[in-house]
């Protein structure tokens, strides 16, 4: 196949546009119930079967501490095998009908939800084999850690933390690495979604439409990768810039009625309508380059003449079947939100809610210090942090191989001082004279005590981290403990950990301190751990979590949050602290949100921006 055989790029984005702009109603029906049913019916189905199998493993609560129990019971990994296969199942068929759907505009066949049918079941008897899984596994699971989710209905939420991003990005070199990696998926991710098209217009199995779909990439060259990211680029811009419109006419009105909840409601289903366009428009794409590579006709539907011609409005038949499907879709919807309640939900409230505390009083907490301003938990980042006037700075601290405790995240110091040794290997004399570099500043290690006392002394409150690495003392607890008595290290601080026997040890041994659990990976209840507060990864906190500890009267911070969207969310969600790089940012955010209000300009527009993240290329 040579390399002339595409057609310019404008040329295949521009028939796309034009099959999208003129799609029957019908089909517009068609995919709007799809999604509808998965968004009330499957995926809350998921979050239930999920929660099942943790309940029958023994567990609690889901966290990142106690995931390898989900795998040691039968039962468990059964129940997660049929939550996989559900998601596959609904993954390939929301994709799969985009696709048929595009493939039937692309040919002028008349407008038939049983012809869309047909094909789905066609393609099924000939494509639905192991290897399926695979294709779903790639859109649904691999897809959503690259932010790339158009394609995973049901997993949208799904992704990498942000946390771990951010520490790959301390040090050009790590950072080199997780762009990499993401390279990779991504192709792997585009290779996915071309085998399905490719498999589709020819009526093959899925391995051979892998086998066209990687030669259609060596054919086409860079123009296939620019016709992507071309379209990726004109979806986002849509997507955003949609939801600042929205976002911007609710507030308009707000301004002349007193009720706006019409005007929300519809600024949510339109921006629902926009994700399920960007996605059609998406697989218009992907089929025409299957129907090039192999050169097979395409007919237009809208040259004058033409047999085929038809109006996009829906008349007559089509008026009664789109009728038929919105009486349809709105007996599923009531029903599917009545009985199947999702378990989860995302730290975005209501637009007329009230939150559950005063945003105005969250605290904003300096993660590690200020690191725009010197290192990360080291005295000059401390230093910085108190002139941006945090509330609280967040710190870490672990213990050497002499027993005393430092300062520092990072158990390996490869990525900070570019030597790959471990504290714990190393006394506190070799760990306090390394130098440590980020973001053009450089400083040394200090230990708990000198951070402590320069704390103190500068009028800085710390939440003070205890890490756990594995590899600590025997009554290493007490040992950190005294070491802060002997510096007058409780008075006016807070304290933390991801471990939750530390936890509990220092609450029993010091009763009258506050002590928080930190959580990076939660799904489902909060822990039942001795503590006075919890500290939880932004990407797992929930609004029903927050509800929950505040109802035990124990606060929620949320850790490491530096997007203003998710800061205004959280705050709006009744959060009591943001642990943040950026706190100027947050502070803006607290100040401008007033308590307890019926209705704040922009959350709507936060609620749909945020939503755009989630649904985009």
């Amino acid at each position: 196949m040579s390399k002339n055989v595409f057609p310019p790029l404008t040329a295949l984005l521009g028939r796309s546009i034009r099959q999208l702009c003129i799609l029957p109603l019908r089909y517009w029906a068609l995919i709007s119930a799809m999604y509808a049913v998965l968004a009330l019916w499957v995926s809350p189905l998921i979050s239930r079967l999920l929660l099942l199998s943790i309940h029958l493993a023994g567990l609690e609560t889901l966290t990142d501490r106690t995931m390898h129990g989900l795998f040691t019971s039968p039962i468990s990994l059964l129940i997660l095998a049929l939550t996989f296969f559900l998601i596959s199942a609904a993954t390939l068929l929301s994709f799969a009908t985009l696709l048929v759907i595009a493939d039937l505009q692309f040919t002028a066949q008349p407008a038939s939800l049983a012809t869309v049918a047909k094909r789905l079941l066609r393609l099924a008897k000939k494509s639905y084999r192991p290897g399926a899984h695979l294709v779903s596994a790639q859109l649904a699971l691999l897809a959503p850690l690259v932010g790339y989710t158009l394609f995973a209905p049901v997993t949208g939420n799904f992704g990498i933390p942000p946390f771990i991003g951010r520490e790959y990005m301390k040090k050009p070199m790590s950072a080199l690495l997780l762009i990499a990696v993401a390279a990779i998926i991504i192709a792997i991710i585009y290779l996915s979604i071309l085998t399905l098209p490719f498999a589709l217009v020819r009526n093959q199995p899925l391995r051979h439409g892998f086998v066209d779909g990687m030669r259609a990439i060596k054919a086409g060259g860079i123009r296939l990768l620019l016709a992507f990211a071309v379209a990726a680029l004109g979806a986002i811009v849509v997507s955003r810039g949609g939801a600042w419109l929205l976002g911007f006419a609710v507030d308009a009105l707000n301004a002349s009625f007193e009720h706006t909840e019409a005007a929300v409601t519809a600024a949510n289903l339109i921006f629902a309508f926009l994700a399920l366009a960007t996605a059609q428009g998406f697989a218009f794409l992907f089929v025409g380059e299957a129907r090039i590579f192999y050169k097979m006709p395409f007919v237009s539907r809208h040259l004058p003449g033409s047999s085929a011609a038809r109006s996009p409005l829906a008349r007559g038949r089509d008026a009664r079947t789109v009728l038929t499907s919105a009486v349809v879709l709105a007996v599923v919807c009531g029903t599917g939100a009545v009985i199947t309640p999702a378990a989860t939900a995302t730290p975005v409230p209501s637009p007329t809610a009230t939150a559950s505390s005063d945003a105005s009083h969250a605290l904003v907490i300096g993660h590690r210090g200020y690191d725009s301003g010197g290192v990360e938990n080291t005295l000059s980042g401390l230093e910085a942090a108190k002139t941006m006037k945090t509330d609280l700075v967040e710190a870490d601290f672990q213990q050497t191989a002499d027993g005393d405790f430092v300062a520092s995240h990072d158990t390996n110091l490869l990525v900070l001082a570019g030597k790959s040794e471990n504290i714990f290997d190393m006394t506190t004399k070799e760990v306090t004279e390394t130098i440590v570099t980020m973001k053009g500043n450089s400083d040394t290690i200090p230990t708990m005590a000198q951070y402590v006392t320069r704390a103190r002394t500068i009028g800085m409150p710390l939440l003070i981290e205890l890490k756990v690495t594995g590899h600590e003392k025997p009554g290493f607890v007490e040992e950190f403990l005294a070491e802060l008595d002997a510096v007058d290290g409780f008075d006016g601080n807070i304290f933390h950990s991801l471990n939750p026997d530390a936890v509990e040890h220092i609450k029993t041994l010091r009763p009258e301190l506050r002590v928080g659990l930190t959580i990076g990976l939660l799904y489902g209840s909060l822990p039942t751990t001795l503590c006075d507060f919890y500290v939880i990864e932004q990407a797992s906190l929930t609004t029903e979590m927050i509800d929950a500890a505040h109802e035990q009267g124990k606060d929620v911070y949320s850790w490491t949050v530096n997007g203003d969207l998710s800061m205004r969310a959280l705050l709006r969600s009744g959060v009591d602290g943001i642990v943040t790089d950026k706190p100027d940012l947050a502070q803006a955010a607290r100040d401008e949100l007033s308590p307890e209000p019926e209705y704040v300009d922009g959350d709507v527009r936060t609620k749909l921006l945020l939503g755009s993240r989630s649904h985009q290329p």
